[in-house]
């Protein structure tokens, strides 16, 4: 039996979960009294949003057992959907569903029932990313592609927004180095389903040599106070296949310096295929430093609308066994892309499920509003035509339950 102790993981055309069975259970010697448990008959939510139901008892040290025991779909009912006194409830379809509250205490056990009203709305929901609240590329090669002369971070951010909205998915973003990120946000609450892949995130092309993608870290959160931003939201990372890794580094810290105005360039010579070897300095808390150099057909790696000269970033660092395809070259790489997890894993889709919170307890969420992707790996590319540190991908993402309930065809 799938039990949640926080909060029901519904989606209305499949449920995930076994019927509970009375006859396993402890017989019951007494009863609760129905007057003693206090729950509203009946309620009323649109679909995808969030329902919170609140209950109350008289009754000392009692548990609680939440059971959908009807729904509009004739799916599996009688299901333990939460183990919490309130429920928090949401559907993706609509019609009348029935909960019954257990309330277990001492031996005894009393029970009420509600009634939740869901109801179409009469918006149409974008299953794509409609929002981008914030792009933040680390220094890389292609940092400034999408920035023009007087741009600041605001128009590049509505830049980056264009292009994803241009293709749904498709148009690839780049993160720049370690600690690159984009916060992106749906029109709706991407729905929670036990047991069952909720959203996908798009990236760049896995067998790509000459450009490979990184992996970045995927964090989730739940708009809790309902205006639409994730401002003070709690971010809950995605726990992927690297996650207890021997080789993950947590703690991982770089730092970018920006090279001062009139430094020399250092070239080697007037065919070289770099105009500065030595253009972005880095140095990390792993006793590494290096140089980023610029190749001749890029723009400068330093975001060019930072107005400060360093930056740094600390997080969870990913090993990707990154080599030279070939001995004695460095223009085509070879590299372990995480199974799952991640942007740019080898499978893209994601389970909210796998929230933690800070602590690294699961975070039960109903459901989530926006998705943050931050590169995760850091790996000094050398003189690289082609690439000057692996750079996280980021090509949009979907809500797995809409595409299947518009029947669209899964983007790859």
């Amino acid at each position: 039996m799938k039990k949640n102790c926080t909060y029901l993981l519904f989606l209305a055309f499949l449920f995930i979960g076994c019927s509970s069975n009375d006859d396993d259970a402890k017989p019951v010697e007494d009863a609760i009294n129905p007057t003693e448990i206090t729950l509203q008959e009946k309620h009323e939510v649109s679909i995808f949003n969030v329902l919170n139901i609140s209950s109350s008892t008289t009754v000392k040290n009692p548990n609680y057992e939440w059971v959908l025991t009807k729904n509009p779909l004739n799916k599996t009912t009688d299901s333990i959907v939460g183990n919490s006194k309130d429920l928090r409830f949401i559907a993706l379809y609509s019609g009348t569903y029935e909960l019954t509250l257990n309330v277990l205490a001492e031996g005894k056990k009393g029970s009420k029932k509600t009634i939740v009203n869901v109801t179409t709305d009469a918006k149409n929901y974008n299953p794509y990313i409609t929002s981008i609240f914030d792009f933040d590329p680390a220094p890389g090669m292609f940092a400034n592609d999408l920035f023009k002369v007087g741009f600041t971070k605001e128009d590049v951010t509505r830049t980056a927004l264009g292009r994803i909205n241009e293709t749904n998915v498709g148009y690839q973003l780049d993160l720049g180095g370690f600690g690159g990120s984009i916060i992106v946000g749906f029109d709706h609450t991407v729905i929670n389903v036990a047991g069952e892949s909720d959203f996908k995130v798009y990236g760049g092309d896995l067998t790509d040599k000459a450009n490979p993608p990184a992996p970045g870290l995927i964090y989730v959160a739940y708009d809790k106070n309902g205006n639409g931003k994730p401002d003070d939201d709690e971010w809950y990372e995605i726990i992927g296949s690297q996650h207890t890794k021997e080789n993950t580094i947590k703690n991982f810290k770089i730092t970018y310096h920006k090279k001062a105005v009139g430094a020399p360039v250092v070239v080697g010579g007037p065919n070289d295929m770099f105009s500065d070897r030595e253009h972005i300095f880095c140095e990390n808390n792993q006793s590494e430093s290096y140089y980023m150099p610029r190749s001749k057909t890029k723009k400068e790696y330093y975001p060019l609308w930072a107005a400060q000269n360093t930056v740094t970033y600390e997080g969870t660092k990913l090993n990707v066994d990154f080599v030279t395809a070939r001995p004695g070259q460095t223009t085509l790489w070879n590299f372990t892309p995480p199974q799952w997890g991640y942007a740019n894993a080898v499978n893209p889709n994601i389970d909210i499920d796998w929230a933690v919170d800070k602590n690294g307890k699961k975070a039960n969420l109903p459901g989530i509003n926006f998705i943050k992707i931050v590169n995760c790996v850091s790996e000094p590319m050398g003189l690289c035509h082609q690439q000057s540190s692996m750079a996280t991908k980021f090509a949009g993402a979907a809500d797995l339950h809409l595409l299947k309930k518009y029947n669209l065809k899964k983007v790859k």
